[in-house]
């Protein structure tokens, strides 16, 4: 296996056209998370308080998972091995939005729809990175490749909305044009609700 990535919770490695990750050790999210912000080396306690809670959300996600009946497409058709996850190699969204505002409308919009299929399912992407944890098919489909972020609790996504928490994401704040950024607030704050929480949570038949 090639080695073609590596993100705060797994190593991500490309064999035969298909993605697979192992988890990431202490030692490599403490590098990651003191790239992101060096001021955390002098955060012992912020430090050691962030890595508690990507190593407990990870093991949740893991261990939910492997419990549940859900529709694996949503997941890029995720796959437990004996020593590795694997997922169905997707276009990050962060090389195709941006570049031309009716396409990442239509991109926006299918996000929104791939949240609901999540709420159908009984779980719930909880960072709402756009662009670097979600990612399009080959047939266009939008597909949540971050899985290690997730929360099984209604009442957590309840509170997600209430806090209009994709909002508080690196991606929100940094990643995207201004006239896109705008869109997506407005259609996430229209769509975001707890009437649609309630309508889509556990619905899948």
């Amino acid at each position: 296996m090639k080695k073609v990535g590596q993100g705060l919770q797994f190593n991500v490695y490309l064999k035969d056209g298909k993605i697979f990750k192992k988890p990431t050790s202490k030692f490599q999210m403490i590098l990651t998370l003191v790239s992101w912000s060096p001021l955390l080396l002098f955060q012992i306690k912020k430090l050691k308080k962030e890595i508690s809670q990507a190593t407990n959300l990870r093991n949740i996600a893991i261990t939910n998972l492997k419990k549940i009946d859900y529709d694996k497409k949503i997941l890029a058709n995720l796959v437990f091995n004996e020593n590795s996850i694997g997922q169905d190699k997707v276009i990050p969204l962060e090389q195709i939005i941006n570049k031309d505002y009716d396409k990442s409308k239509i991109i926006i919009e299918n996000f929104i729809k791939l949240i609901f299929e999540c709420w159908k399912n009984g779980f719930s992407d909880k960072i709402f990175n756009l662009t670097i944890n979600n990612g399009i098919t080959d047939s266009g489909e939008i597909v949540l490749m971050d899985f290690g972020e997730m929360t099984f609790k209604k009442s957590d996504v309840e509170q997600d909305i209430e806090e209009k928490r994709w909002e508080r994401s690196r991606d929100f704040k940094t990643r995207l044009r201004k006239d896109i950024k705008s869109y997506y607030k407005k259609r996430m704050i229209e769509e975001m609700t707890i009437l649609n929480l309630n309508k889509y949570w556990k619905s899948k038949k």
